[in-house]
């Protein structure tokens, strides 16, 4: 299971997914360097957070990182964008996930997350016509598939 730090934030639609690709293993560097992210106490654009771990603390330092990966801001506001609304999307159905053994809840608004799951909803939300209201029980069962195609 990977970590993930949930703070729910609901984000914008874009148009821009053929335009700014967003592969699953780039998608899984930023959940890996979350970690650090998370504990950032002072932005450049948002100035000081300090330990805060609200939504709009947590919002702003992923949008300071995200600004600082790309060159593009377009870009580096698109992949942000959807890096949230995935994060929003896992927190919002957790004990959903959670009874289908996807997820656990390690405390404090921690989850760790099955990596099929990860990948799964990545996938649900990087389709080029993806939807806000994507059904729990059909990226549960696209978890369970990718389980079972992944070798042991």
């Amino acid at each position: 299971m990977i970590p993930l730090h949930c703070r729910c934030w609901s984000g914008v639609k874009t148009s821009l997914a053929t335009q700014f690709p967003y592969p699953y293993e780039e998608f899984l560097d930023h959940v890996k360097a979350m970690k650090t992210v998370q504990e950032w106490e002072h932005t450049l654009r948002f100035g000081h957070l300090g330990k805060d771990q609200t939504s709009r603390a947590n919002s702003a330092r992923v949008l300071e990182y995200f600004s600082d990966s790309y060159i593009d801001q377009k870009e580096a506001l698109h992949k942000a964008e959807l890096f949230l609304s995935i994060y929003d999307y896992i927190g919002r159905n957790a004990v959903f996930f959670s009874k289908k053994a996807l997820l656990e809840q390690t405390g404090n608004a921690l989850f760790s997350v099955e990596p099929a799951l990860l990948r799964s909803v990545h996938f649900a939300f990087t389709a080029a016509d993806r939807q806000s209201d994507i059904n729990p029980k059909l990226i549960s069962n696209l978890a369970r598939a990718f389980t079972n195609l992944t070798p042991s």
